[in-house]
Parts: structure tokens; C-alpha cells; sequence
């Protein structure tokens, strides 16, 4: 996307669709899991569910991250404007926070190198870069807050 291409009425309406999407209840449930529930504080819990397929928990972590992979795809490639898209999406910056440093070695594992790779490129451009270090700094003193509760 040409740097300062201001965004247009048919770039909201991208943003509205990506955002209806959003709205579909099995989406709902998904991202909730994931955002809310689901709370890995090693690669080894974050495999468990990776690989449990057939499981609904699977399924969910499949569903939002792979949704916000395309997302990022379609930002990336010009389709959807980036600074509309940062300017309205925190969830996928979010998540890359959250499970991003567990990507690395699930790709290994699975042989796919391309797993979530779109939104990695998309956090770390420098815009998400600063916005994944924040939510990082929160997510941490969040795990640190459940751990000395007694709960992840």
C-alpha cells in the first residue's frame, strides 16, 4: 500500500465485512477462547491443543488464528488498507502477543512454515511492533497476577 494513500469508503466497508465476520456465533466462541480461556504458559500446552484434533478447543484455536492469518494476507498484500486495518483490529496484534513465540516451533513441528506467517509479518511491521511490545508487557503481568492467585 503507497505510504499516505488515505483510506477510502471501500476500505471501511472491508472493515465492516472483516468486522460482521467477527460476529458469527462459532467465531464468537472461537475468539473467545482464545483471547479469554485459553492461556498456555508453555509451547507444550499450546501443542496440546494444536494438536488435538477433533476437539472443539482445536477447532477454536484454528479458527481465530488462521481467520486473522488471512486478514493480515489481505492487508499485507494491499487489498485491505493497513493503517485502517491497525486502526480498528487489536485482537490479531493481540493474539500475536500472546501465542507468537510459540510459532516458531510449531511450525517446525507441523512442517508448515507458513502457519500464521501473514500475521507475524503484520506484527512486525513497526506500527505492530510497538503495539505487540505493549500487549506483551500486559499479558505478562496478567499471567504473573494468575500464577500468584494460583490459576493460569
Amino acid at each position: 500500500m503507497a505510504k499516505g494513500k488515505k483510506a477510502t469508503a471501500q476500505d471501511a466497508q472491508l472493515i465492516m465485512q472483516l468486522y460482521d465476520l467477527r460476529r458469527e456465533p462459532v467465531m464468537r466462541t472461537a475468539r473467545k477462547f482464545m483471547v479469554s480461556e485459553f492461556w498456555p504458559l508453555t509451547y507444550d500446552e499450546f501443542k496440546a491443543v494444536l494438536t488435538g484434533y477433533g476437539t472443539d478447543h482445536n477447532a477454536y484455536l484454528r479458527q481465530a488464528l488462521t481467520y486473522w492469518d488471512m486478514a493480515a494476507a489481505m492487508t499485507l498484500s494491499g487489498a485491505i488498507h493497513e493503517d485502517l486495518f491497525f486502526a480498528t483490529n487489536g485482537e490479531p496484534y493481540f493474539l500475536w502477543a500472546k501465542f507468537g513465540e510459540y510459532m516458531p516451533q510449531a511450525r517446525n513441528d507441523f512442517a508448515n512454515p507458513e502457519f500464521c506467517l501473514h500475521l507475524e509479518k503484520l506484527a512486525q511491521r513497526p506500527q505492530g511492533q510497538r503495539r505487540v511490545k505493549g500487549l506483551q508487557a500486559r499479558i505478562a503481568a496478567r499471567r504473573a497476577q494468575a500464577a500468584r492467585a494460583g490459576k493460569p
